[in-house]
């Protein structure tokens, strides 16, 4: 074994880097004074250090690439989130602006159903508009050209609606009224060639857009907008416009249909006032010459009596007949034209209500005794004298003892009177009068009280008559103040209800 220049005994060793020593110790390793000696532990140890050195190294340089790695996806992931904070932002905003919109469709479609008049519903529209969408001024023009209607929302600009010529549209509004769809330009300069359009840019109107008004197919309007709205606003609510418009052209329909209705039923109701008028005023001209008639028949029914010739004065008894039945009829016509006309007087005055029911009941036995019924009266003990007008109480009564006379084969015919307790207090009384006869189905007692309509025609026609008797007592019941009601069933009979005040 040769000597070696052993790194033990080197002067230089304590300047020896980790992996210079190492190296040195690990070439001496096979010399008797390391393997022997103590520097076979110290070598040991340095090896095992070299080795945990080496994988700490490896195992940082791993860590470097993860690390690299983690914030190359740190890095996407920011990105993503600004992204999506982006996108975020934008789809709140287009919320926002759609949720504007809809509760400005919302609120033009609330505000344009209450209005009365057309001029209102273009108001409400302008309005509604210019506030949400920022507009300065708006203006409508009819299609048919006449004088336009502006709305300032924007006092400084208000002098611009003194440069464009009225009742003529821009060319936006001839495109709008030709299309019939929204039209919006963004800058007036680069869509219109005008002379007002640099005093307009001056007064801050540099975008515009109209909206024509549709009824029926037919656009009869249209409306203009001049202002600033940004175009992204503007986009958004050309978009509502087409809604706003279909909405306003709806309201205008109804309001157009509500005022035809209006005229038609105002047309009719004055032509049914002037009928009534008209027929009541014919009272003593139709009402005189039949009862002279009448008059006459009797005179020649006297002398023919007193004559003996008994086969003619059949014959005067049929036409006296005749005569009362057509004079009834005009009396119920006339009467109810004088109801409708508000010429029917009404003269109250105290009187005994159990004796004008048994005179009423009397003077129509001959009618209850030709088709075989009974009547029957009942009227309360408590019911004392009323206070109203006799002559209409007793027609009322009339009408609706005829009636049941009419339509009650071998019956009976109540007729019943009473004070019954109101809940209110207030002083009433009650007339009814209730047969046996043939009775009437729900649908036929509803249609009962309509001018010219009969339960069955088939029996009106058997009974006669002109259907306007209980027309005649609805109208005089609510003359008096009260009221008249009916029940009934098919094979049942039927039960009129009069309701009046005592006064």
């Amino acid at each position: 074994m040769t000597d070696c220049d052993c790194v033990f005994e080197r002067p230089e060793l304590p300047g020896f880097g980790d992996d210079e020593l190492l190296e040195q110790v690990e070439r001496c390793g096979t010399c008797p004074k390391v393997q022997h000696g103590p520097g076979r532990i110290l070598l040991a140890r340095l090896q095992d250090s070299a080795r945990n050195l080496r994988r700490a190294a490896s195992r940082a340089r791993q860590a470097e690439r993860e690390l690299a790695e983690l914030r190359v996806d740190v890095d996407r992931t920011e990105q993503r989130m600004a992204n999506l904070e982006r996108v975020h932002k934008v789809s709140t905003r287009e919320v926002l602006q759609k949720n504007a919109l809809l509760a400005m469709i919302s609120s033009i479609t609330i505000a344009a159903n209450e209005a009365q008049t057309e001029a209102d519903v273009y108001r409400i529209c302008m309005h509604k508009v210019c506030s949400a969408s920022g507009w300065s001024l708006a203006r409508l023009t009819p299609a048919s050209g006449v004088s336009s209607r502006w709305h300032v929302a924007d006092r400084l600009a208000a002098e611009f609606t003194g440069q464009l010529v009225d009742g003529e549209p821009t060319v936006l509004g001839l495109d709008a009224l030709r299309s019939g769809k929204p039209v919006w330009a963004p800058d007036l300069r680069a869509r219109l060639d005008a002379p007002w359009i640099e005093r307009a840019a001056a007064l801050g109107l540099r975008g515009g857009a109209a909206l024509p008004v549709v009824v029926g197919g037919q656009v009869i309007a249209v409306v203009e907008f001049f202002g600033t709205a940004g175009e992204g606003t503007a986009t958004a609510l050309m978009l509502a416009m087409a809604t706003i418009g279909a909405e306003i052209g709806r309201v205008l329909a109804r309001l157009r249909a509500d005022e035809a209705v209006a005229q038609a039923r105002d047309a009719a109701e004055g032509a049914s006032r002037t009928k009534s008028a008209f027929l009541a005023g014919m009272s003593h001209e139709l009402r005189t010459p039949l009862n002279a008639i009448l008059g006459y028949a009797d005179l020649v029914h006297e002398i023919l009596d007193e004559q003996g010739e008994k086969d003619l004065r059949d014959d005067i008894v049929r036409i006296r007949q005749a005569g009362e039945h057509l004079l009834g009829l005009i009396n119920n016509i006339l009467d109810l034209s004088k109801v409708e006309a508000g010429r029917m007087p009404v003269l109250c005055e105290r009187f005994d209500l159990a004796a004008l029911i048994r005179d009423t009941a009397d003077l129509l036995k001959p009618l209850m005794d030709r088709r075989n019924n009974v009547a029957c009266l009942d009227i309360s003990a408590e019911l004392a004298d009323v206070e109203t007008d006799p002559t209409l109480v007793r027609q009322i009564l009339f009408n609706l003892i005829s009636n049941a006379s009419k339509f009650t084969d071998a019956g009976t015919i109540t007729i019943a009177a009473s004070r019954p307790t109101d809940p209110s207090g207030a002083p009433w009384f009650q007339l009814s009068v209730a047969d046996t006869g043939v009775g009437m189905t729900e649908e036929q007692c509803a249609q009962l009280f309509e001018p010219y309509r009969q339960a069955d025609p088939r029996l009106g026609r058997r009974a006669g008559g002109t259907g306007l008797g209980l027309t005649l007592c609805r109208g005089l019941c609510t003359l008096l103040g009260g009221t008249i009601a009916v029940y009934s069933a098919p094979g049942r009979g039927s039960c009129f209800t009069v309701r009046l005040p005592l006064r």
